[in-house]
């Protein structure tokens, strides 16, 4: 599929390769939810060819054009004072990069959806926002928005199904030898001791999480980690229990005054197009405390 955005539509164009038969065929596959298919069916927001469409039975061929006249939809919350810091932009995304100690949403405009509302109040760009995952409030990183509420739902079902890709780099102190490859495969869960702490258990969700050492400073290791689940806290709890806890983590390390912030930060984000096979990949600025570490900068 090819597409273009015009202020208030998006157009679709069908390649012969596409083998799309019809619009439900369409809407699954761009994970449209049930509430705007009904929307747009009704209000006349879908055409073929500048015919108007009623119906998700409605045929497509190869060179078919169909437009979305999108909804009518505006930002939903308070705009924080300053913007967020946007990494990339696309007609599609834009991708953020939060700061430590900053929450991705609450009812304040001290958080990043509200960072956000105010850059796309800046930038023109009316529309709900929307976050695709979140990163633990003292993780620094890439944070994922979508700009077209009427595409959440696929980048929803990449995230669900793994096509998103995050690599983090921990700050540890550890003994691993550098270039050793582990994977943690402990379930977690809630631990009932403590509110909002998790814990590696027996009865917990499974959970998975690769971890290769780049490199070493004194006690220090810069650790790469990528996750195969997405369990909560799950880099932090998994590195903590085999005795390699994160820099100043405030649930499952110590205090370690030589770094100014939590030693874990989402650097690099991978992700797909909705309409195509193409890759977007997204490197964060490198924060302060990983400067030190030379690999840092090779992500």
């Amino acid at each position: 599929m090819k597409y273009r955005l015009y202020p208030g539509t998006l157009e679709i164009t069908l390649e012969t390769k596409d083998s799309i038969p019809d619009l439900m065929t369409l809407a699954e596959r761009l994970c449209l939810s049930r509430r705007d298919r009904y929307l747009y069916l009704q209000e006349g927001r879908i055409s073929v060819n500048r015919t108007t469409v009623r119906s998700l039975d409605a045929a497509l061929a190869a060179n078919d054009r169909l437009q979305f006249q999108l909804l009518p939809e505006h930002i939903d919350r308070t705009p924080a004072a300053e913007p967020c810091e946007v990494i990339y932009e696309d007609d599609l995304i834009y991708v953020v990069h939060k700061k430590p100690g900053l929450i991705i949403h609450d009812d304040s405009t001290d958080c990043l959806a509200a960072q956000a509302a105010a850059w796309q109040q800046l930038q023109g760009l009316d529309t709900p926002v929307r976050y695709i995952h979140r990163l633990d409030r003292e993780t620094s990183g890439l944070v994922l928005f979508s700009k077209i509420p009427l595409l959440q739902g696929w980048y929803d079902n990449a995230l669900k199904n793994r096509q998103i890709h995050r690599t983090y780099l921990a700050i540890s102190r550890s003994n691993m030898p550098v270039g050793q490859h582990l994977r943690f495969t402990d379930p977690i869960g809630k631990d009932r001791h403590i509110n909002g702490k998790q814990r590696v258990s027996p009865s917990g969700k499974p959970a998975a999480t690769e971890v290769v050492c780049l490199e070493k400073k004194g006690p220090y290791r810069l650790l790469k980690c990528m996750l195969e689940t997405g369990r909560t806290h799950q880099i932090r709890v998994h590195l903590s229990a085999h005795g390699m806890p994160i820099v100043n983590d405030p649930l499952y390390g110590v205090p370690e005054p030589e770094f100014h912030e939590m030693g874990l930060w989402a650097c690099r984000l991978e992700t797909g197009n909705p309409f195509n096979d193409e890759t977007v990949t997204v490197t964060d600025r490198v924060p302060e405390d990983f400067r030190r570490f030379k690999a840092s900068a090779q992500i």
